[in-house]
């Protein structure tokens, strides 16, 4: 009954254990609002310097320590143009192999908000089960 489970063990959906996105009582609505949807094929940080604006929400997945290890410069640099860009109160979630988001840049911490006390929560009830650790931050 885990989609993502089930997806990875034998590499199909099934009608009744697949995403919502995938369910057909949802194609027509869907369908229906897909004039909403604009494609990017960029890294988050060329999306922000082509279209700079006051975000409200990032929601940055699971790249964020990976590139703390191989490319902190880089890492640095997107957080900058994510706080750059970031409405005050926006809202940046994001998951982690690691337990705790001690590898993000300085400038993250003085900026950011972490609510740890709404995370944990999150992370136990997280239905992939192979993160460590799950992050909400708030802007200042």
């Amino acid at each position: 009954d885990n989609y993502f489970w089930r997806v990875y063990i034998t590499g199909s959906y099934t009608p009744r254990c697949c995403p919502e996105y995938l369910k057909k009582e949802n194609f027509v609505p869907l369908a229906d609002r897909s004039d909403r949807i604009t494609l990017h094929t960029a890294t988050l940080s060329e999306f922000l310097r082509q279209n700079p604006g006051s975000y409200t929400h990032f929601v940055l997945l699971d790249h964020q320590d990976w590139m703390a290890n191989t490319n902190p410069g880089e890492l640095r640099r997107e957080w900058q143009l994510i706080l750059d860009n970031a409405a005050p109160g926006a809202k940046i979630l994001f998951r982690s192999a690691c337990q705790n988001a001690d590898f993000l840049p300085d400038l993250v911490r003085d900026k950011i908000t972490f609510q740890p006390h709404l995370t944990g929560k999150l992370h136990r009830s997280d239905r992939v089960g192979t993160y460590g650790s799950t992050h909400l931050g708030i802007a200042h």
